[in-house]
C-alpha cells in the first residue's frame, strides 16, 4: 500500500494527458491508445477513495486493489518510456531537419518501427487488463463513487468524555502538568477568552490530560459553567451545537438553524464557562462556527482544544502545551494498574516488574500503546512464560501487527490526504530509528512520484517540504535540529509497514521475502548486505522493482551488470556508504532511474553510461574520496535536480552543467581545474556556467580563488536562491595583494541578487569586502529574508559589514577575522532614531578564533538612565552568546542589559583581567534586573583574570535585597581554568543556581562565609536551590569554612539554610585542603566523591541522606571517624544515623587508612562496596545488607565474613596477594587464605552468592580447572568468570562456568 490509488491514478492521468497534448505522442503513434488509457483511468479514479478503505475487510475487494494496482504500475512505467523514445526520436528529427508543423504520418517513419510495435502492444495489453477490471468492479457493488471535489467524510468511532479513568493517571508528571496548566487557567486577566492547545500524537494522553484538568476541584470552583464536547471528523455544526448548549444548563428553544443556534449559545454564557473540545482535526470548527459565541458572550471564560495537529491549535492562536512521553516507571504503574487487581498480592506483582519494564520500554512512551499490551497481558495465563512470549513476539517488528496496533494511530493515518499518506508509508523502509535528514526523503518523495507537479515559480521540493511539515505537526514523524532532520516512532513505522507489506519490503539480517502469489515487490530495504550486492530471488524474477535502499552495509563492494539487468524499472537507488568502487556500465540502462545515491563509498569513477539516465533527479556523489573527475556524460542528464558533491576531492567539474536547467540544488560545485597546464578546453568551469541555472535553491562553490572576473553578475538569473555557501583555498594564494584584488571582484559579481536568501556561509575569504552593498545602509532591502550567516576565515576585511540592519538575521556565526581589532556600533547599523532597533531577531551570536579583536562596544550614552532605557532595543532577542578564543579582547561591554540572553559562554579571552559592575550593565533604580533571564554562565580559559565582583552595595541588608535581581534565573555556572582568580564572589545569593563547578582557579586558598553570601536574618538562606557542587583541580586551595557559629545547637539550626538541597559534593585534585567543612550537616547530600585530597587525615562524622561516598587516591588519610561517644551504650543508640542511607562506597588507593569505623556495620543499606588497595585493612565482617563486592590488591587482609545477602564477588589478586606454597613437586601458587575460607563456606554462609569473578595469575587460574584443587568450591556458585592478568603478546587465559544450565567453557594459553 506504498502506492496510494487515488494519489497514484492522479498523477499517472496527469502524465498521461501532458504526453498525449505534446508531439512526442504523434512522432510515436501512440496518441490513441494513450487517449483510451487515460480515459478509463479517469472513469475508474472515482471509485478508488472507496476501495482503499475497504479492502482491509473485504478480501475481493483487495484482490481487485492489487490488480489494479499492478496496471497502474504498468500504466507508469509505459507513459515514462514513451516519453524516453519521443524525446530522443525529437532530437534526432531537431538535428536531421529544418523546423516545420509534424503531422503523425511523417513523423512516424523517424521512430523507431520496432519500439512503436512492441509499445503499441504493450498499451493495447495495457487498456485490455484495466477494461476488465472495470467491469468486474460491477461485481464489487459496495465500492461507492466519490467526486474528487467532494468533501471527505467518515463514522466518527471515537467519542470521548470528560470522566477520569482513575488507572490511565500515573507517575507525577501528569499531575504536575495539571497543577501548571490548572494556575494558568483560572489567572485572572483581561481577555475576552483564552485558548490552550494540548498537542500531541494519537495515544499519547492528551484527553487524559485534558479529562484531569476538566475535572480539577480548582476548575469546578473558578467556573460555574463547564462542557466537554468531543469533535468527531464528520462533526454535524448543529449537533455540536446542541450538544454544548445543553452542557451549559441551557434550552434551545426548538431553534434548528445554525444561526439560531449560535445566538441561543451566546446568550447562555452569562458565567464564566470551561470548555474542551477533544480531538479538533481541522481549525473551521472554530473559525466557522465556535468563535462568535464565544466572542460575544457576555463574560469571559477559557476553552481547551486537544489535537494531533499542531497547525490546528497555531491557528486558533492557542498557548500551546505538548504533551510528553511517559517514563518507563510511569509505564510500569499504568501497566500495573491496567493488568493487576488490588487485592493482588504485591510479591506476585513485583515477580513480574523486571520482564515487565522490558515490555514497557518497546511502548516508548505512548500510554494507549501501554493499555493495550496490558490487554493483550489480561487475556493471558499470569505467568512469566507467558509475558515473554509478548516480549519477544514477533509483533513489535511487523508480523500481524495489524490486530495490535493502537487504533489511534491507524486513525491518525487514515486522516492523511492521499499524498501525504505515500509519504508517511515510505519513511518506514528507513531502518528503525534513523535519523531521516529532510533533503533526503524530499527528494525520494519526488523521484517515487509521490509528488504533484506545480507551476510558476514553485519547485515539486517546496510542496514536498509541505509535506514534511504536515507529517511532523500531525506527530507522525518527529523533527528534530529545527526538523532538518526527523525520526519514525517504532509502533507508527511498525504500523507503515504492516499496510506497505503487499509491495514493500524491509529485510533485516538473514531475513526473507515472505510474499503471496498475487502480490509483487516493488520497494526493497535492506541492511547488511554482503561483499557482492544481491536482493532475492523472488524480486529478480518479478522485474518490477522501483526502490532498492541499502543500509549498513559496509562489505558491498561489488554490483554485477545481472543485477541492473534484472531491475530496469528502478526510480529510486541508495547505496551509500558501502565500499563500491566501481559501477557496472549496465548502470545506464536503469533509464527509468530518478535517484541515486552513493554517498561516502569508495567510487573511484562513474561509467560514461550514466549520461544515459535521462531521467536522473538526484545524483549525490557527496564525500567520494577517491573520486577525482566526473565524466563529460553528465552534462546530459537534463532533467537533473540535484547535483551533491561536498567533500568529494574532484579536481574540476566538466563544463556543461549550465545546460542542466532544472537543477535547483548544487552542493560543491568545483570553479576551474587542478592543472592548469594539463586543462583541455572541455574541463574546468567557470561563474558563467551558473548564469542560466535559474531554478537554484542551494548553491555551494568551492575553488573561488580559481574564478577569473568576467564582470557580469553571477546569480543574476536566479532570484529564488535561499542558500548560498562560498569557499577559497586559501593555501592556494600566491600574493595576498592580488588576490585581494580578484577576490573583491569576483564577490561583487557573486553578490545574491535573491530577496529569499536565507542562509548565507563565506570561508576562507581574501578581500578588503564582501557582496557590492553589504557594507551600505541598504543591507536590509537586499537581503530581507537572511536568517543565518556564518563567516569564517575572513582574514583581511578590516570591519565587519552593519549586520545589525538585518531584520530577520537569526544566528551570526564569526570565526578567524584575523584583520578586526574593533567592533563598535558600525557592526550594529546606524540607528537613525530612537525606535530603531539593531539585530531585532537575533538569538544567536558566536565569534570564535579573533586573535587581534582588542575591543567590543555597544556605543551606548553614557548616561546610566538613558542606557537603561535604550538597553530593551539592543539585541532585543539574543539567548546564546559564545566568545571563545579571543586573547586580546581587553573588556566586556555591558552584557547584563541583554534580556532574553539565555546562555554566555566566554572562553580562552587571556587579556580580561577584572570583570565588575560594568559587566552587570548599569542599575538605575531598585527595579532594574541585570542578565534577566541568564540561565548558563560559563568562564573557561580566562588565564589572567583576578577579580570578579558583583559591584553590589557593602551594606548586608541592601545586599541581600538587590541579590534577586543580579542572575536571578541562572542555573548552572562553570568556571574553569581561571589561574588567577583570587576570590569568588557572593555566589550563595543566586536564588536558582543549581549545578556550580569550580576548575583549576589555582589562586584561591580560602573559600569562606564570602563565598555563601552574608546572611541578614534567619530567614536567609544561602544557595538555595544548588543541587550539584564540584571543586576539581584546586592546588593551592586550604581551607573552605561554612563560617557557622562554633556552638553547636546554633550551628545545627543554621544549617538547614546552608546549601538545604545539595545532593552532590564532588572534590578532585585538591592536595592542600587540610580539612572538610561539616558535611553531615547538609540535609539532602547524596553523593560525596573526594579524589586525591592527599592533606586531609580525617572523615566524619555521621551523612544523614547520603546514598554514595567515593574516596579515591587519599594518599595521607589515616583515620575514618564518626565522631561517636566512646561509651557503648550512646555508641549503640546513635549508630543508626550514621550514613542510614548508604548504598555504594568506594575506597580507592587509601594506602595509610587503619581501619573501618566499627560504626560502618550499622549502614543497613549499603549494598555496593568496592575497595582498592586498601594495604593496611585487615578485615571485612558485619554487612548485613552488602549484595556487591569488589576487592583489588590488598595485601594485608585476613579475614571477610558475615556478608549473609552478597549476590556478587569480584576479586583481583595481585603477586602480592597470592600465596606460594612448596609441596614435592616444587613452588604451587594459590588462592590468599581469607578467600579459600569465603569459597569454601559460601554454600552455607552465602546462599544468595549468583556470580563471582576472579582476576589473577596463570598458575592460580589452573587451580580451577575440573582436576584442579579449587574445582569443588566452585561448582556451586551459579556464574564463575576466571581470567588471567593481561599477558603481553598473547591473547589472556580464561575460565567461563555456570552451573544452570551446566557449562564449563575454558581457553589455556601458556
Amino acid at each position: 500500500m506504498a502506492m496510494i490509488l487515488d494519489a497514484f491514478v492522479g498523477g499517472c492521468v496527469r502524465k498521461a494527458l501532458e504526453f498525449v497534448e505534446g508531439e512526442m505522442s504523434m512522432m510515436l503513434g501512440v496518441k490513441d491508445d494513450l487517449k483510451k488509457l487515460q480515459r478509463r483511468m479517469e472513469r475508474i479514479r472515482g471509485f478508488l477513495q472507496s476501495a482503499e478503505q475497504k479492502r482491509h475487510v473485504d478480501p475481493c475487494i483487495d484482490t481487485w486493489v492489487m490488480e489494479l494496482k499492478d496496471v497502474m504500475y504498468d500504466a507508469d512505467d509505459i507513459i515514462d518510456r514513451c516519453k524516453i523514445e519521443g524525446r530522443i526520436l525529437l532530437e534526432n528529427y531537431s538535428s536531421t531537419s529544418a523546423v516545420r508543423h509534424p503531422s503523425s504520418s511523417s513523423f512516424s517513419a523517424f521512430g523507431s518501427l520496432k519500439f512503436q510495435y512492441e509499445i503499441g502492444k504493450k498499451l493495447k495489453e495495457l487498456n485490455d487488463r484495466l477494461e476488465e477490471i472495470d467491469r468486474y468492479r460491477s461485481n464489487l457493488p459496495e465500492l461507492e463513487y466519490t467526486r474528487q471535489s467532494a468533501r471527505e467524510t467518515s463514522v466518527n468511532t471515537r467519542q470521548t468524555f470528560s470522566v477520569v479513568i482513575k488507572s490511565d493517571i500515573v507517575g507525577t508528571e501528569i499531575e504536575k502538568a495539571t497543577q501548571s496548566l490548572v494556575q494558568s487557567l483560572i489567572k485572572e486577566d483581561n481577555k475576552k477568552y483564552g485558548v490552550l492547545g494540548i498537542v500531541g500524537m494519537g495515544g499519547i494522553g492528551k484527553t487524559t490530560l485534558a479529562s484531569n484538568i476538566y475535572n480539577d476541584a480548582k476548575i469546578k470552583e473558578n467556573f460555574p459553567k463547564r462542557v466537554w464536547a468531543c469533535i468527531s471528523q464528520d462533526f454535524s455544526e448543529t449537533k455540536l451545537l446542541k450538544e454544548i448548549i445543553r452542557g451549559v444548563d441551557g434550552n434551545y428553544k426548538g431553534a434548528e438553524t445554525k444561526a439560531e443556534l449560535v445566538s441561543c449559545l451566546s446568550s447562555l454564557l452569562s458565567e464564566r464557562f470551561f470548555i474542551v473540545l477533544d480531538d479538533v482535526w481541522k481549525p473551521d470548527v472554530w473559525e466557522d462556527l465556535l468563535r462568535y459565541p464565544f466572542e460575544s458572550a457576555t463574560t469571559n471564560g477559557r476553552i481547551v482544544i486537544t489535537t494531533r495537529d499542531e497547525s490546528v491549535a497555531r491557528s486558533i492562536r492557542a498557548e500551546i502545551h505538548y504533551v510528553d512521553k511517559m517514563d518507563d516507571d510511569s509505564c510500569w504503574k499504568l501497566l500495573h494498574k491496567n493488568v493487576f487487581e488490588d487485592d493482588d498480592e504485591e510479591e506476585e506483582i513485583s515477580s513480574f516488574k523486571t520482564i515487565g519494564m522490558k515490555i514497557v520500554e518497546k511502548c516508548d512512551g505512548l500510554p494507549l500503546a501501554v493499555k493495550v499490551i496490558a490487554g493483550v497481558l489480561r487475556s493471558m495465563d499470569r505467568n512469566t512464560t507467558e509475558w515473554n512470549k509478548v516480549l519477544e513476539s514477533d509483533a513489535w517488528s511487523m508480523s500481524q501487527l495489524h490486530e495490535k496496533l493502537p487504533r489511534a494511530l491507524f486513525l491518525s493515518y487514515e486522516n492523511l490526504p492521499s499524498d501525504l499518506k505515500q509519504c508517511f508509508l515510505y519513511c518506514s523502509l528507513f531502518p528503525e530509528d534513523h535519523q531521516m535528514h529532510r533533503k533526503d526523503l524530499i527528494h525520494c518523495w519526488v523521484a517515487e512520484g509521490f509528488i504533484k507537479t506545480t507551476h510558476g515559480d514553485a519547485l515539486m521540493e517546496d510542496l514536498a517540504e509541505d509535506y514534511y511539515k504536515k507529517l511532523i505537526w500531525r506527530n507522525l514523524l518527529h523533527g528534530h535540529g529545527d526538523n532538518t532532520w526527523c525520526t519514525m516512532h517504532d509502533l507508527l513505522r511498525s504500523l507503515a509497514l504492516f499496510l506497505i507489506s503487499d509491495e514493500s519490503i524491509f529485510l533485516g539480517d538473514e531475513q526473507s521475502p515472505n510474499t503471496n502469489q498475487l502480490s509483487k515487490l516493488r520497494r526493497l530495504s535492506m541492511v547488511n548486505a554482503g561483499e557482492i550486492l544481491e536482493v532475492p530471488d523472488v524480486i529478480k524474477q518479478q522485474k518490477c522493482l522501483r526502490s532498492l535502499l541499502v543500509w549498513s552495509s559496509y562489505k558491498t563492494k561489488i554490483v554485477q551488470n545481472e543485477l541492473f539487468e534484472k531491475l530496469r524499472y528502478l526510480r529510486v537507488m541508495k547505496l551509500s556508504d558501502t565500499r563500491l568502487d566501481s559501477l557496472p556500465d549496465s548502470i545506464g540502462d536503469l533509464l527509468h532511474l530518478r535517484y541515486l545515491n552513493l554517498n561516502g563509498t569508495k567510487i573511484k569513477e562513474l561509467p560514461k553510461s550514466i549520461g544515459r539516465l535521462v531521467n536522473l533527479e538526484v545524483l549525490n556523489l557527496s564525500g567520494c574520496q577517491f573520486l577525482r573527475t566526473l565524466p563529460k556524460a553528465i552534462t546530459k542528464l537534463y532533467n537533473l535536480r540535484c547535483l551533491r558533491l561536498q567533500d568529494t576531492p574532484l579536481s574540476y567539474v566538466p563544463k556543461g552543467i549550465g545546460k542542466l536547467q532544472r537543477l535547483n540544488h548544487l552542493e560543491g560545485f568545483v570553479v576551474g581545474h587542478d592543472d592548469r597546464r594539463d586543462t583541455q578546453d572541455d574541463e574546468g568551469c567557470g561563474l558563467e556556467e551558473l548564469q542560466s541555472l535559474s531554478q537554484l535553491r542551494f548553491l555551494s562553490i568551492r575553488r573561488l580563488e580559481r574564478a577569473q572576473p568576467g564582470g557580469a553578475l553571477v546569480l543574476a538569473n536566479s532570484r529564488s536562491l535561499r542558500t548560498l555557501i562560498l569557499e577559497c583555498n586559501i593555501r592556494a594564494f600566491v600574493e595576498e595583494a592580488i588576490a585581494i584584488q580578484r577576490n573583491d571582484k569576483t564577490y561583487n559579481e557573486l553578490s545574491p541578487q535573491s530577496i529569499h536568501l536565507q542562509k548565507l556561509e563565506i570561508h576562507n575569504f581574501i578581500g578588503t569586502g564582501f557582496f557590492s552593498g553589504m557594507m551600505s545602509s541598504s543591507l536590509s532591502a537586499s537581503f530581507p529574508n537572511l536568517t543565518s550567516i556564518t563567516l569564517d576565515n575572513c582574514i583581511s576585511f578590516p570591519q565587519l559589514p552593519p549586520l545589525g540592519l538585518l531584520p530577520q538575521l537569526k544566528s551570526l556565526t564569526i570565526w578567524r577575522a584575523g584583520a578586526i581589532k574593533t567592533i563598535g556600533p558600525e557592526f550594529l547599523g546606524p540607528r537613525a532614531s530612537s525606535a530603531a532597533t539593531p539585530f531585532p531577531k537575533l538569538e544567536k551570536l558566536q565569534f570564535y578564533g579573533m586573535k587581534n579583536w582588542e575591543e567590543w562596544s555597544f556605543g551606548m550614552v553614557e548616561g546610566v538612565g538613558e542606557e537603561r532605557r535604550g538597553a530593551p532595543k539592543l539585541l532585543p532577542r539574543l539567548m546564546s552568546l559564545t566568545l571563545d578564543t579571543c586573547p586580546k579582547l581587553r573588556a566586556l561591554p555591558p552584557l547584563g542589559l541583554l534580556a532574553q540572553l539565555k546562555s554566555l559562554i566566554i572562553r580562552d579571552t587571556g587579556a580580561i583581567k577584572t570583570i565588575g559592575p560594568e559587566f552587570l550593565g548599569p542599575r538605575a533604580s531598585s527595579a532594574a534586573t541585570s542578565f534577566s533571564n541568564l540561565e548558563e554562565l560559563e568562564f573557561k580559559g580566562m588565564s589572567n583574570w583576578e577579580e570578579w565582583s558583583f559591584g553590589m552595595v557593602e551594606g548586608v541588608g541592601e545586599e541581600r535585597r538587590g541579590a534577586p535581581k543580579l542572575l536571578h534565573r541562572l542555573t548552572k555556572l562553570e568556571l574553569s581554568s581561571c589561574p588567577k582568580l583570587r576570590a569568588l564572589p557572593p555566589l550563595g545569593l543566586l536564588p536558582e543556581l543549581k549545578s556550580l563547578r569550580i576548575e583549576t582557579a589555582g589562586a584561591i586558598i580560602t573559600i569562606g562565609p564570602e563565598f555563601f553570601g552574608p546572611r541578614a536574618s534567619s530567614a536567609a538562606t544561602s544557595f538555595p536551590k544548588l543541587e550539584e557542587l564540584e571543586f576539581y583541580g584546586m592546588k593551592n586551595w586550604e581551607e573552605w569554612s561554612f563560617g557557622l557559629v562554633e556552638g553547636v545547637g546554633e550551628e545545627r539550626r543554621g544549617a538547614s539554610k546552608l546549601l538545604p538541597r545539595l545532593t552532590k559534593l564532588v572534590l578532585y585534585q585538591c592536595p592542600k585542603l587540610r580539612a572538610l567543612p561539616p558535611l553531615g550537616l547538609l540535609p539532602e547530600l547524596k553523593q560525596l566523591k573526594i579524589y586525591r585530597a592527599d592533606a586531609i587525615k580525617i572523615i566524619g562524622p555521621e551523612f544523614p541522606k547520603l546514598e554514595q561516598l567515593d574516596l579515591w587516591s587519599m594518599d595521607y588519610w589515616e583515620e575514618w571517624s564518626f565522631g561517636m561517644v566512646k561509651r557503648v551504650g550512646k555508641k549503640s543508640r546513635g549508630a543508626p544515623k550514621l550514613l542510614p542511607r548508604l548504598t555504594k562506597l568506594v575506597l580507592y588507593e587509601c594506602p595509610k587508612l587503619r581501619a573501618l569505623p566499627e560504626g560502618l556495620q550499622h549502614a543497613t543499606n549499603l549494598q555496593e562496596w568496592n575497595i582498592h588497595d586498601a594495604h593496611n585493612l585487615k578485615e571485612i565482617n558485619n554487612l548485613p545488607s552488602l549484595k556487591s563486592l569488589g576487592i583489588k590488591d590488598w595485601p594485608r587482609l585476613e579475614h571477610v565474613e558475615n556478608l549473609d545477602k552478597l549476590q556478587f564477588l569480584e576479586v583481583r589478586l595481585s603477586s602480592s596477594t597470592e600465596t606460594s606454597t612448596t609441596d614435592a613437586d616444587g613452588q604451587t601458587e594459590r588462592l590468599p587464605q581469607w578467600l579459600l575460607e569465603l569459597l569454601q563456606n559460601a554454600p552455607t554462609t552465602m546462599q544468595s552468592l549468583k556470580e563471582f569473578q576472579l582476576r589473577c595469575s596463570l598458575p592460580v587460574l589452573k587451580t580451577f580447572l575440573k582436576d584442579g584443587p579449587n574445582w569443588p568450591i566452585i561448582q556451586t556458585i551459579p556464574q564463575v568468570t576466571i581470567q588471567e592478568y593481561l599477558p603481553a603478546n598473547r591473547r589472556p587465559s580464561h575460565i567461563r562456568y555456570t552451573k544452570d544450565p551446566p557449562t564449563f567453557k575454558m581457553h589455556i594459553e601458556e
